[in-house]
């Protein structure tokens, strides 16, 4: 059985499409009712560890560096931008399935990172986004009043 068939992987792509499913809920809950409207394109992505970094990898097809905008607050990663496809490419366009217009994809990152060391890149439709793992400081301390 493959990797991917596993119960345990079947289970986190299931939470991972819950969440992403809550996520944007409580995003369209959140959102202004004057702002234009995110479109709701999905990007596709997978997080894991490797050499003391969280790494997140975003499906992205079709998009430049220039149309990606990713903050980092805590432990949240906000990725936005724009999708226009129609704009760039076709004068006319006779079927469009794709989808374009606005985006914004909220990533939840469960374990302690260093923002301000992020770094990423947009390489053949694929963002990478790396994080390095910190020490989270948590235990119990006397404190002493002065």
């Amino acid at each position: 059985m493959s990797e991917s068939g596993t119960p345990h992987f079947k289970s986190i792509k299931l939470y991972n499409n819950l969440k992403s499913e809550v996520d944007r809920l409580i995003d369209a809950l959140l959102t202004p009712m004057n702002r234009e409207p995110e479109e709701d394109i999905n990007f596709p992505f997978d997080m894991y560890i490797e050499n003391d970094e969280v790494v997140i990898e975003v499906e992205m097809p079709g998009l430049e560096k220039e149309q990606v905008h990713i903050e980092g607050i805590d432990k949240f990663l906000e990725i936005s931008g724009e999708k226009d496809t129609v704009k760039r490419k076709y004068k006319c366009c006779i079927g469009l399935e794709r989808t374009n217009g606005k985006f914004k994809k909220l990533i939840y990152i469960e374990r302690s990172v260093n923002m301000q060391a992020a770094a990423a890149q947009l390489e053949d439709g694929v963002l990478t986004i790396r994080l390095p793992l910190v020490e989270e400081k948590r235990g119990k301390k006397n404190i002493n009043i002065g």
